[in-house]
């Protein structure tokens, strides 16, 4: 980007006091002194572990010609601005907007967000609108499109911050993309982060509700309320929102933006999904799943296949039609082409063959809800075939505590072999995090369907070396994800690639 005049970025945070001299450019906004460059705006915002408030003089010392801050400082170098503000946060997100010279204003923001569901969603809406011709970008945990092409999101995160978020559109924006699709983690929409109170939005898509999060919000209700701030952002002439019935009223109480609901079972609504029904299709080659149902959309209806199983896939895919539709101007029949070349994301319900007479299924699945929807579809699976089911996976630290015990009563409902191991403890002990899962596999004992196993891949090993014929193991929890996140930070990692070590070593491929 161009520099911008430090005077108008002060003008958009409107800060409470200044001091220094305003008449300078400004080349940069960056939150992280490590990445501070010469003519940098160093924004010091406090974080889980550390405060930014400590690290302004390195930023300085790297080239900052400006600080915003939200504490009193002790020390003021010479030749450098200094702009206090309120709220750190919220100066970050109006900082790295107006910088980017406020790219969502040239896009229209199709925000996804949810508790399941939200990844698939957010990728389905981006193929559907290419397929259909218009041309999207992508922000998403599973991928990230920018304007040169699908690749991994290079953040552990399903939303960036302000910064990095402000600049993928802007380069969405210049590459000549029309829609950026954005999945939206509650905590980036909440109060906390600000990551996207900047951002306007066109369109917002809700795909359920269910327990997670805690630990950041507080409540069920406080997790709500951060979902519902992302249609409370919709905005333009022709703003949509698209949710489930069970959650069609809580965004209508929050929007003027006309609701269209998705589900099997939903009333009648104007351009919005009214209806499905839907029959198992035989598996294509290489597993997983099909499905065949009838689209009803805006009073018309078409045949479609799906080429993914379960039903919340179905409903993750009524919700992706709804909104490309919505999005893309058109009727149920000009979709039945794109949604049958829809392909599920990477790491969601993937399978790992090695030739191995078993199955090895690798999945995203780490809330509760997830771990009921996956595990009874793939333990239905297993014993179609007359075999068991195997689990395998972790918690994630510094993250909700209350699931824990829930992922291991709902594994153990399903499971014949439960294998409990480390993802992402951070600063936690992965052995305490283990037993809190543990404490709810009921009737469990280690030794006897259960095993507690810290690292990864011999927890993979152990699951597959336990294998039999017609079995289904289901690696959970990591899905596409490049790294594990431990005391010291992350590490690189590939379950797909684990899966395959463990298969290889057992004597398979």
């Amino acid at each position: 980007m161009k520099p911008l005049s430090l005077a108008r970025l002060a003008a958009a945070l409107e800060p409470a006091a200044v001091r220094g001299s305003t008449a300078r450019s400004v080349a940069q906004v960056c939150y992280d002194s490590r990445r501070a460059r010469p003519g940098a705006l160093f924004v010091a915002q406090p974080g889980a572990h550390v405060d930014g408030h400590r690290f302004i003089g390195r930023a300085v010392a790297a080239g900052s010609v400006a600080v915003v801050h939200d504490r009193a400082l002790n020390h003021y170098a010479a030749g450098v601005t200094y702009l206090q503000v309120t709220d750190a946060a919220a100066a970050l997100s109006r900082a790295a907007a107006c910088f980017y010279r406020y790219p969502a204003d040239e896009l229209t923001v199709v925000g996804v967000t949810g508790t399941n569901g939200k990844s698939t969603t957010a990728w389905w809406i981006y193929h559907l609108l290419r397929s259909l011709q218009a041309p999207a970008g992508l922000i998403s945990t599973v991928g990230c499109d920018y304007g040169a092409g699908l690749g991994a999101n290079p953040e552990h995160v399903t939303t960036p911050l302000a910064v990095e978020t402000h600049a993928a559109l802007r380069a969405m924006a210049d590459a000549g993309l029309q829609t950026a699709v954005v999945e939206s983690s509650s905590w980036a929409l909440g109060a906390g982060s600000k990551r996207l109170a900047d951002v306007g939005f066109d369109g917002g898509v809700i795909t359920n509700l269910s327990h997670d999060h805690l630990e950041l919000h507080g409540s069920a209700a406080a997790y709500l309320d951060a979902k519902l701030n992302l249609f409370r952002a919709l905005r333009g002439p022709d703003p949509f929102a698209v949710a489930p019935p069970q959650l069609a009223a809580q965004v209508r109480a929050v929007t003027a933006a006309p609701v269209l609901e998705f589900g099997r079972d939903s009333e009648p609504r104007a351009g919005g999904v009214t209806g499905v029904t839907a029959a198992a299709a035989p598996k294509p080659a290489g597993g997983g799943g099909s499905q065949r149902f009838v689209l009803h959309l805006s009073g018309a209806a078409a045949e479609c296949t799906l080429n993914a199983p379960g039903a919340f896939n179905l409903d993750n895919c009524l919700a992706a039609a709804a909104a490309a539709a919505r999005r893309g101007g058109v009727q149920a029949a000009d979709l039945a082409a794109p949604i049958a070349a829809l392909r599920l994301p990477p790491g969601h319900l993937e399978e790992v063959e090695c030739g191995q007479p078993f199955r090895v299924v690798v999945d995203y699945a780490h809330t509760p809800e997830a771990f009921r929807a996956a595990l009874s579809f793939l333990a239905g699976e297993a014993r179609r075939g007359g075999g068991r089911m195997i689990a395998v996976f972790g918690s994630a630290g510094e993250r909700d505590v209350e699931k824990r015990p829930l992922q291991g009563r709902i594994a153990c409902r399903y499971a014949d072999l439960v294998v409990l191991t480390d993802e992402d403890c951070r600063g936690e002990d992965p052995a305490a995090i283990l037993r809190q899962i543990a404490a709810g596999c009921r009737g469990r004992t280690v030794g006897a369907g259960l095993v507690l196993e810290v690292d990864r891949q011999a927890a993979i090993a152990h699951a597959v070396a336990a294998a039999q014929p017609g079995d289904v193991v289901a690696l959970l929890g990591k899905g596409h994800e490049a790294s594990i996140i431990g005391p010291r930070g992350p590490r690189p990692w590939d379950e797909r690639a684990a899966a395959v070590t463990a298969l290889q070593a057992a004597g398979y491929g």
